[in-house]
């Protein structure tokens, strides 16, 4: 159960324009509206062990601008023949291997600035979570809420899944997050209130549908715990002992399991084994909890590169646009809404929401496009698509990188989604030229050597490290 509300959309990590910059001037960050999001989180949660290697940010006074898509920059875009020169030797680099494609655009207008196989399908890893985000924001709506609720049919009780990725059992949850110890408290009160001490307990998980991992996946991708098979009930994304990274083959059961267990431990005997039942038509509901707004779960899945997520959110706008809550179903989905945001969608092939697929196929031009609709539409909820993508040098799967003298120029001025799987390697993002023109970009590698992966994320950082320090006129 999905549920929207008429807030405002939320605050956390919604960031004004095409980039969100790190800088020393707090007071300017405060008054561009974006202190509250992971700029200030790495600010104030951040440390380094090696302050010499820590990426040179700008210092109080040297504002760097933030683009708001109603506002014009007036600093000039580079031009072909400039980045043409520039990009030549960095993009000559043998740690990019044989097949590089690279598309920069302006962040502006959109217009293309320079191109190499920007039409040519490659694997995206895990960039393809920038495909899932906008599809899951467009569908499900910024501000939506995933409900895990309770309904009582009279000789038993049904936990009904909606999907949420982030229930949690955990007693130190983050803020926001829905916990399935709360929605036993609630439960047990409910059930007290009606002098009732002894429950069967079902549960149900129908709202996905199909089989519960991709087609081609290796199995070794839920035996190893790299993700959880895809079901709408689960609780600590299917972890059978958190936080070890081993998953349950079965993450609904184990949730139902989990909060059997809960409500034992507030008084409530839960009779007979549990079981998988749909529930009742009309079947009232007595508690629910809600996770955390969509857009916060696509900030989520793009800085943490979380798997379960992106699966989820696919199969959650396969079921909103009556497609199926599957990997089928999600997939239709998101290429209706590149369709209608009329962004390209040429030699698109998408077997999972996540990229962890290798059979999966996009083009450069693709996520170039939806980066820059994500940052120039009227809907402000996709702009979480650019506020959850990692700062370079500072946090999520970018917080390690951009520290070595030939890549810092692009620490804290760019950020963007990685992706990475063996003999692949991808960055897809923003970035603000050294005369504060802001930039998309998109760069992928794949025909790696088994172990080029790692140095191609060097090459990959010190062209975007260029582009953040030319001019390129």
């Amino acid at each position: 159960r999905l549920h929207r509300r008429s807030c405002v959309p939320n605050s956390r990590g919604l960031l004004i324009g095409v980039l969100a910059l790190v800088t020393g001037a707090v007071v300017a960050l405060d008054a561009f509206g974006v202190i509250n999001g992971p700029i200030n989180r790495a600010l104030t949660q951040r440390t380094y062990a090696d302050e010499a290697t820590v990426p040179a940010l700008p210092q109080s006074g040297q504002v760097v601008p933030v683009l708001n898509p109603s506002t014009t920059v007036k600093s000039p875009a580079p031009t072909t023949a400039g980045l043409t020169k520039a990009l030549r030797r960095v993009l000559a680099s043998p740690s990019l291997g044989k097949d590089v494609s690279v598309v920069i655009v302006d962040g502006q207008t959109g217009q293309q600035l320079y191109a190499r196989k920007e039409n040519k399908p490659q694997g995206p890893a895990s960039t393809a979570k920038l495909i899932t985000g906008i599809a899951a924001l467009a569908t499900l709506g910024s501000d939506t809420r995933i409900s895990t609720h309770v309904v009582d049919n009279g000789s038993s009780i049904t936990l009904v899944g909606g999907g949420d990725p982030t229930l949690t059992s955990k007693p130190n949850r983050k803020a926001g997050t829905a916990s399935i110890e709360e929605l036993a408290t609630i439960t047990a009160s409910w059930l007290k209130r009606a002098n009732r001490t002894s429950v069967v307990l079902t549960f149900d998980d129908s709202l996905f549908t199909g089989p519960t991992s991709a087609p081609t996946w290796p199995a070794s991708y839920v035996t190893s715990g790299i993700v959880a098979p895809v079901t709408a009930l689960q609780v600590d994304r299917g972890k059978t002992n958190p936080p070890s990274r081993a998953r349950a083959s079965d993450p609904s059961k184990l949730a139902g399991q989990r909060f059997a267990q809960a409500l034992t431990a507030r008084g409530i005997a839960v009779k007979g084994a549990i079981k998988r039942a749909t529930a009742a038509a009309g079947a009232p509901v007595i508690a629910s909890v809600q996770s955390p707004p969509i857009t916060e779960l696509v900030e989520v899945m793009l800085t943490e590169s979380d798997d379960d997520v992106a699966e989820v959110l696919a199969h959650l706008a396969g079921a909103r646009a009556g497609n199926g809550g599957s990997f089928a179903g999600g997939s239709a989905t998101i290429q209706k809404v590149l369709d209608n945001f009329k962004i390209s969608r040429d030699g698109l092939v998408l077997f999972d929401g996540s990229g962890l697929s290798r059979s999966n196929a996009a083009t450069p031009l693709t996520l170039a496009q939806v980066i820059y609709t994500s940052s120039r539409s009227k809907d402000r909820g996709l702009r979480s698509v650019l506020s959850g993508m990692p700062i370079a040098g500072l946090t999520g799967t970018l917080a390690d990188r951009y520290r070595t003298a030939s890549t810092r120029a692009g620490g804290g001025v760019a950020r963007g989604k990685t992706g990475t799987l063996t003999g692949v390697s991808s960055l897809a993002g923003t970035v603000v030229d050294r005369q504060g023109h802001p930039l998309v970009f998109v760069i992928l590698a794949d025909q790696l050597t088994a172990g080029g992966t790692l140095a191609a994320r060097q090459g990959i950082d010190r062209v975007v490290a260029t582009l953040a320090q030319c001019g390129c006129q």
